[in-house]
């Protein structure tokens, strides 16, 4: 899913793209590990002339993909969005407009080129946020005969 969202950013370069991670947060784990088990891309709500640095998700269409998830038992467990010619750092406007419970995936993509990915999760107390390990998992494929 990581190869979809980077897919995202480049399409949308030199905008920033946006779209929700769904999936399960593993209740037992210590690290508090959330597992993504699909991505739906959306459009950048955002006023057209500032895209290349901000993003907006159309809260309508949050609401509905929640609603959706929710028949399906899954749950919004992350936003993505990119970083054109950016690090991958959360800026001052994505806190202002972050939820602690939720992971915040950032694409730097450098002259329309993905560089670095990076995890976030803001801190409760919502003065900044704690970076989060990405790990992705390699499926093997099994080889039949025909």
């Amino acid at each position: 899913m990581l190869d979809e969202i980077h897919s995202h950013a480049i399409s949308t370069f030199p905008e920033e793209c946006c779209g929700l991670m769904f999936g399960n947060s593993s209740e037992n784990s210590k690290d508090e590990a959330k597992h993504v088990i699909r991505i739906r891309r959306l459009d950048n709500a955002f006023d057209p002339s500032q895209r290349f640095h901000r993003y907006s998700l159309d809260p309508r269409e949050f609401l509905m993909e929640e609603k959706s998830a929710e028949e399906r038992g899954e749950k919004i467990i992350g936003v993505y969005h990119s970083h054109p010619n950016a690090p991958p750092k959360p800026s001052e406007f994505d806190r202002a407009h972050a939820w602690p419970e939720l992971s915040y995936v950032i694409v730097e993509v450098l002259n329309g080129k993905i560089f670095e990915t990076r995890s976030w999760i803001l801190r409760e107390d919502k003065k900044g946020f704690i970076p989060q390990a990405i790990r992705v998992k390699l499926h093997e494929k099994k080889e039949g005969l025909d």
